[in-house]
């Protein structure tokens, strides 16, 4: 009876412990005037500080379950593909293999590692803008 109630007990706490989850973000960075996208209020003083670009437009969103060693496909959009295989988790963030493709082009391939926040990943260029990639893991 005890054995039972373990299992029971381990199912529940199993079941209420979120797994984390990888969000994506496709930006367009551009020095166009134009009315600030509120999507990316908070991401917006970042992205001016490393990039340096007035303006930015979200164009894509994709989250995805994180799952050791098991590759999960995100497809942001304007043909940007990315793909992230998590490896360990560190007292600093998730350490993952990153992939970033526009069709069957390789932009990116990286080892990275996401602590708390963002982090940012410069894409093409296309003409007088810039494609940006933000991944955060959420718990």
């Amino acid at each position: 009876m005890r054995w039972l109630m373990a299992a029971l007990l381990g199912v529940v706490l199993g079941a209420s412990v979120q797994a984390a989850s990888i969000e994506a973000r496709l930006i367009r960075a551009s020095n166009e005037a134009d009315k600030p996208d509120e999507q990316l209020t908070k991401l917006e003083p970042k992205l001016k500080k490393v990039f340096g670009y007035r303006h930015y437009q979200q164009l894509g969103l994709q989250r995805g379950p994180l799952k050791e060693n098991s590759q999960l496909r995100l497809d942001l959009g304007e043909g940007i593909v990315i793909f992230v295989t998590p490896r360990a988790e560190e007292k600093k963030g998730r350490m993952m293999d990153f992939e970033m493709y526009s069709g069957r082009a390789a932009l990116v391939k990286s080892s990275i590692r996401v602590g708390r926040g963002e982090l940012l990943v410069k894409g093409p260029d296309v003409g007088d803008t810039v494609l940006v990639v933000s991944l955060a893991v959420v718990e």
